[in-house]
């Protein structure tokens, strides 16, 4: 069957670019590929089904290197579906110049990519860039552990020790999510949610409605989660992704009454260890440049957002386009300035209460 319906797909070939590109449904034996690829989570078909919402309406080959480019298209735009994966810069403008010949209609291409956007050489755009903590893993867990700073590796021994001194029950399993999707993103949000508030951010789960469904059904097609519990009562998550030759944490929470006992990083620490034993060439612990993650030995690698357009002619007459981007970065700038002052604020206010003399002391109890 699949056969056939290749067969009826109109395709395009480009000797020259070393390019074909067909229109039409895309076989699964192409979606199937994506992992092994790009060791993504974010190109893969399950995060093109249910955060992306489209189905990919053909498909972009290239040879030596072989890269599969799945997209979307609609009206003059053209989506590449895969992201946080790696292609050359002169394999991403020979794919770009392939589409645009191949779909005459389309004036610009959105893609992501791993490098600098200079490196691209074609009228282009950035939309906007996040950074992929990304960890190197170095075969077993131990040798991921003697890959730690001195300091870190220090810690992370008194902070187990402390933790199983004064909880000494606590255990850690890894089990296969499936039907326990809405039970255990449940649990995840309802530590989340409070603990975001605390630290002065807006969670995606509040500011997009929909991403707590989203996460329920991407956890129960694939994840595993780590669960450690405490008294036999759960007190952390981790949901991970296992995604050709990578690992990706994709989120992970804990209870806060044990938050003085550091559950949160070690939680984290034991799901590395865990990949590492499991074989993953690296872990992506995904987007935010949190201090522990760089603790963990993560680095950052940026992915940006590009309009790439077909001519310096298109790029002009996406000027509506320019403004949208202006106008988020201004939001994002007014949005980080604000909780820069909120913190600190409130840190000036810590410093006053700290420094005020206690009631034992003036004989105040703080009444009017």
């Amino acid at each position: 069957m699949e056969h056939a319906l290749v067969q009826q797909r109109p395709v395009k070939t480009y000797p020259r670019l070393g390019a074909e590109v067909s229109l039409g449904p895309v076989p699964d034996r192409l979606v199937e590929e994506l992992p092994a690829l790009y060791g993504s989570l974010f190109s893969t078909g399950d995060w093109f089904r249910i955060f992306d919402e489209v189905t990919p309406g053909g498909s972009c080959i290239l040879s030596d290197p072989r890269h599969v480019l799945l997209f979307h298209q609609k009206g003059d735009t053209v989506d590449v579906l895969n992201k946080a994966f790696a292609i050359a810069p002169t394999d991403a403008a020979r794919a770009c110049r392939a589409l645009f010949d191949a779909l005459p209609r389309a004036r610009r291409i959105h893609l992501e990519v791993m490098f600098p956007p200079a490196e691209l050489h074609a009228p282009k755009r950035v939309l906007y860039s996040a950074e992929d903590m990304v960890v190197d893993l170095h075969g077993s867990p131990d040798a991921y552990y003697s890959s730690l700073g001195k300091k870190t590796r220090k810690n992370v021994r008194n902070m187990d020790n402390r933790l199983r001194r004064a909880q000494p029950d606590v255990t850690t399993e890894i089990v296969q999510v499936g039907d326990r999707a809405s039970e255990l993103v449940g649990q995840f949000l309802t530590w989340h949610l409070p603990r975001a508030k605390e630290r002065g951010f807006v969670s995606g789960y509040v500011s997009k409605p929909k991403q707590a469904a989203q996460t329920t059904e991407l956890v129960r097609a694939g994840a595993e989660a780590q669960l450690t519990s405490i008294g036999g009562r759960l007190a952390a998550i981790e949901f991970i992704f296992y995604v050709g030759p990578d690992a990706n944490l994709y989120a992970g929470s804990f209870d806060a009454a044990y938050g003085d006992l550091n559950l949160g990083f070690l939680s984290t620490y034991w799901a590395l260890r865990e990949t590492a034993r499991r074989g993953a060439r690296r872990c992506h612990l995904l987007w935010g440049t949190d201090y522990y993650k760089t603790l963990l030995g993560a680095r950052p690698e940026r992915a940006t957002r590009l309009s790439v357009f077909r001519s310096q002619t298109a790029r002009l007459h996406s000027l509506d386009e320019a403004r949208e981007v202006a106008v988020r970065d201004a939001r994002r700038r007014g949005q980080r300035d604000y909780w820069r002052a909120r913190h600190a604020a409130g840190r000036l206010v810590r410093r006053y209460r700290r420094e005020q003399p206690g009631p034992d002391r003036d004989g105040a109890d703080g009444a009017a």
